[in-house]
């Protein structure tokens, strides 16, 4: 396998930082199967269960809408935490400012002449 096909599976198996959790997981609700897997499988001596194959299409997509909702709902309360987790982190040392009328403050606008890159 090449090197980004191992980064890949690296990414895949890896937890996000906001969610705690692989973006695989929350997608179809597993781990990947990477080839150190598959090997430590073999040598374990684990066998792989059968897939079900006895879903229709229908059932399948309405399991598979339910799993996305799950871990959308996962998703989005561990990003929530998160994001409030950064925001105390970041406001740790600001404080509120206030001018009176008649201070001299420094009033930074954007430069029309500078490049927006």
């Amino acid at each position: 396998m090449a090197i980004t096909g191992c980064v890949l599976w690296a990414l895949r198996e890896a937890s996000n930082s906001t969610t705690n959790a692989p973006p695989w997981l929350l997608a179809f609700d597993r781990l990947p199967r990477g080839p150190l897997s598959v090997l430590r499988d073999s040598w374990v001596g684990t066998e792989i269960p059968p897939l079900s194959l006895g879903k229709t299409v229908t059932e399948y997509l309405r399991d598979l809408r339910d799993r996305f909702a799950t871990a959308e709902h996962y998703a989005s309360t561990h990003a929530d935490t998160r994001q409030a987790q950064y925001a105390a982190r970041y406001n740790l040392r600001s404080r509120e400012k206030q001018f009176d009328v008649g201070e001299q403050v420094l009033l930074l606008t954007p430069d029309s002449t500078a490049s927006s890159v």
